[in-house]
């Protein structure tokens, strides 16, 4: 199996590349500009302003027609409104598998997690990528059987969780190696305590911290 290059850009934006094409999961309000460019396909996970900007989105579509997303109904509708082609916007179904960027991909559609019971709920899409590389959004969805997990892109804070869920997460899925994401509300104290912490993961996967907006091959 061909390798892949990771590139964080910080909170849940990742980049993903191989055979010259880059696929961008999450590219939110706290991603730098560099997480829309030359892009060849996007992998939304729901409708929330640290994992999608509309506002930068929706352009970045129009400069690239082949460019594609791979979105829920909410974020099809405000890219729609952006001025977004209707012809590179994809909704994802449930246990979808399609192929992005030239990568093939399993669409694990839920719910995000709960912040608070007075708080609608909304919709959740894990992403299974080469199938091996898992991006879970703002949840932890159970996994089927014969989706083995290798790396977990995995949330380590947010107001959603709490770190003991991300604990029991590794503990049920057992990856190679864990990324920590979802960070971006994390002062450098906050990381490291994070990284202190990891030590409790059950397990052999490796924890490994992705520097920030350069490429690391998994």
């Amino acid at each position: 199996m061909a390798q892949i290059a990771v590139t964080s850009f910080g909170h849940s934006t990742v980049r993903l590349e191989r055979d010259g094409q880059s696929l961008v999961i999450d590219p939110g309000a706290f991603a730098p500009a560099a997480a829309f460019d030359d892009v060849s396909a996007f992998l939304i996970t729901h409708d929330h302003q640290d994992h999608v900007d509309v506002e930068r989105l929706a352009p970045a579509l129009a400069a690239n027609p082949a460019c594609r997303a791979w979105v829920c109904a909410e974020v099809a509708a405000q890219l729609a409104d952006a001025g977004a082609a209707a012809d590179q916007i994809r909704v994802v179904g449930d246990d979808e598998t399609f192929e992005a960027a030239g990568l093939p991909v399993v669409a694990v559609v839920g719910e995000h997690a709960e912040i608070y019971h007075t708080l609608p709920s909304s919709v959740n899409i894990a992403y299974l990528i080469d199938g091996r590389i898992l991006h879970p959004g703002d949840a932890f969805p159970a996994m089927r059987a014969d989706h083995d997990v290798e790396v977990l892109l995995l949330p380590v804070s947010g107001p959603w969780m709490r770190f003991a869920d991300a604990v029991d997460y590794v503990a049920a899925l057992r990856p190679s190696v864990i990324v920590p994401i979802h960070d971006g509300d994390l002062i450098d104290a906050g990381k490291a305590l994070t990284d202190q912490m990891s030590a409790i993961f059950p397990g052999d996967g490796m924890y490994r911290r992705l520097p920030v907006g350069r490429p690391v091959v998994l």
